[in-house]
């Protein structure tokens, strides 16, 4: 007991030294950064404070680890192999630092196969978080060191730190390279359970705290509020550097998501999706760095920030870095640190601003101008020809997608698929049962595209088959991802828990009842949740246990 006793205090030791790091913010530079320059003389391969486990080792050693970072790779993957260099920079800052976090690294096309197969690591390469052994999330975040490092430091400690006095709020609303958000509250509500869960949930992402201190509360200026604070090397003379939540509970995860998207933020693989919401959208790609870059980043953020102030009304701005070149762009400008500009319609069509011209406050202005006026017009690269509608599945292609899919007045369920995939063939039968069930509910249309003759518009993604949206009638911007099991039981509940309607269902025509069977038995022993490969830029290989 004297011992855990002893453990327990070397760690809230440890965890003292950590928030005194995370609380210092010199020169513009987060605590990461700090972190980051503490280690001066790493060389991959030398060293390397990553714990290598296998079969025969992974059960035994992982519950003497509090927090471990896992990362489950294949040595010929490419993905894993520019994973590797960053995840060892990582392992040697926390420990370098004091971090009580352990990564650990297993082969699974080795000597660890066993242990990826049940921590269902079918992707490389795939990282986890551990506590004591026992898998508790999976991280789908950015891979660089800084990342990396950030993510294990948000993953420590209390979800939402207590803050009584002011000189610890100053600190916190400064120390870190995303969105903050404090929970003022004087008394405990909905609104204060609420934010304690999304701290919970979204920890890996923002740092969350919590005043309850009357006096602090006055000098906060709200109660009952949750105030979200601009990460300070983004603050302007344009647009206030915090914004307040003060609505409904349920409403507050949308609060805290959406709040990154300011008169121009900064987006990344994770936000597309929420700034893509925002459309017509100006995204503003380039060599974003605030501080190797910090002359020419701010020299274009400036200009866009000029124009977003006019045409906030009309167009949403971000921008991003080479990385989002290579998304929006995916050629060879990938290498160019030039400035991109790339549209995304009301409609969610993409258009590339031709890279000859030169960005400058006159050329963004008369893009953005041309947006308005409708003169850039963003179409689909592909499309089929829209066919004749002969069945309860409706067939969409790019060029009906609006008119269907993103209707003001019907739901609709659509399914992104590939006629070559063996889990999009297994789900026809279902799907099939579905659009029958749902004959009788005029506000509800279930629908499918062919993703691979088809460009499919943002802010929906398919990087694998079958990917299945919902996207609630008047909300058109924000589809809803079905991560589910493909189960006529489980479609409806997913529509139900989305809408605020009663949709109506009813029995299915006899004459789908048996065309299900007749496929059911084409397609026995398949797998009814799996994914065929699709779009080969999502950073990840198959390990073979999900591909077709």
């Amino acid at each position: 007991n004297e011992y855990k006793s002893y453990l327990r205090a070397e760690g809230m030791f440890r965890l003292l030294v950590i928030y005194s790091l995370v609380f210092l913010a010199v020169n513009g530079k987060d605590d990461v950064d700090r972190l980051i320059e503490t280690v001066d003389d790493f060389i991959y391969g030398i060293d390397s404070k990553v714990v290598e486990l296998d079969d025969d080792t992974f059960r035994k050693e992982m519950p003497k680890f509090d927090t471990a970072l896992v990362e489950f790779i294949a040595p010929w993957c490419p993905h894993c192999k520019r994973l590797t260099p960053n995840f060892e920079m990582a392992a040697k800052v926390v420990h370098k630092n004091d971090i009580p976090v352990t990564f650990v690294k297993v082969n699974c096309d080795g000597p660890g196969y066993h242990t990826c197969h049940d921590a269902n690591a079918d992707i490389y390469p795939t990282l986890k978080l551990f506590r004591a052994g026992v898998d508790e999330r999976r991280y789908y975040g950015e891979r660089t060191p800084k990342d990396l490092v950030r993510y294990v430091l948000n993953m420590l400690g209390d979800h939402a730190k207590v803050i009584g006095n002011q000189a610890d709020l100053d600190k916190f609303t400064v120390s870190d390279g995303e969105y903050m958000f404090v929970g003022a509250f004087e008394s405990d509500s909905s609104l204060k359970t609420e934010f304690l869960k999304i701290a919970e949930q979204q920890r890996e992402f923002n740092r969350f705290a919590i005043v309850t201190n009357p006096e602090l509360l006055k000098k906060v200026g709200e109660t009952n509020a949750v105030v979200a604070y601009q990460p300070e090397f983004l603050r302007n003379k344009w647009e206030p550097h915090y914004k307040v939540f003060k609505g409904e509970s349920f409403d507050l995860m949308n609060f805290v998501k959406l709040a990154k998207i300011d008169l121009v933020g900064i987006i990344n693989k994770q936000s597309v999706p929420i700034f893509e919401v925002a459309r017509p959208l100006l995204i503003t790609t380039f060599d974003v760095d605030f501080e190797v870059n910090r002359k020419h980043t701010n020299y274009v953020r400036n200009r866009l920030l000029k124009l977003a102030s006019e045409y906030k009304d009309k167009v949403s701005f971000c921008m991003g870095d080479l990385n989002m070149t290579h998304w929006y762009a995916p050629d060879d400008r990938y290498n160019d640190t030039g400035v991109l500009m790339t549209v995304i319609s009301k409609e969610g069509w993409e258009y590339t601003v031709p890279k000859d011209l030169p960005f400058n406050y006159e050329n963004a202005k008369k893009v953005v101008e041309d947006i308005i006026s409708g003169k850039i017009e963003a179409k689909p690269f592909q499309s089929e020809e829209p066919p004749v509608q002969k069945k309860r599945v409706q067939r969409v292609v790019a060029k009906t997608f609006h008119d269907i899919v993103l209707s003001e007045d019907k739901h609709t369920l659509i399914e992104f698929f590939s006629p070559y995939c063996g889990h999009c063939k297994a789900l026809i039968p279902i799907y099939n049962e579905l659009a029958s069930r749902a004959r009788k509910e005029p506000s509800l249309v279930i629908a499918k595209m062919d993703a691979t003759a088809n460009s499919v518009p943002r802010p929906f993604e398919s990087r694998g088959f079958p990917t299945i949206y919902f996207v609630p009638k008047g909300k058109s911007t924000r589809p809803i991802k079905f991560e589910g099991d493909r189960t006529i039981e489980a479609f409806i509940k997913f529509m139900q828990e989305n809408t605020k309607e009663d949709l109506k269902f009813v029995e299915p025509e006899e004459k789908y009842l048996k065309k299900k069977e007749d496929t059911s038995n084409e397609n026995a022993g398949e797998a009814d949740s799996g994914t065929c490969g699709g779009d080969s830029s999502s950073g990840q290989c198959s390990g073979g246990k999900t591909e077709l």
